[in-house]
């Protein structure tokens, strides 16, 4: 029997596990990126990159 933990690395491994990304914001972004997520409003991750 495997755990949650176990199960949600083998659909990273496989390429399987589906995420909703609701926003890509770059770095200098943050702030917006934050005030969405206190609102919930992203419909999905937040995703911020860093170069």
């Amino acid at each position: 029997m495997r755990t949650p933990l176990e199960e949600f690395a083998q659909q990273i491994a496989a390429g399987t596990l589906k995420i909703q990304v609701g926003r890509v914001f770059q770095i200098d972004e943050i702030v917006e990126a934050h005030r969405l997520m206190e609102e919930n409003k992203a419909g999905g991750k937040i995703v911020v990159l860093v170069p």
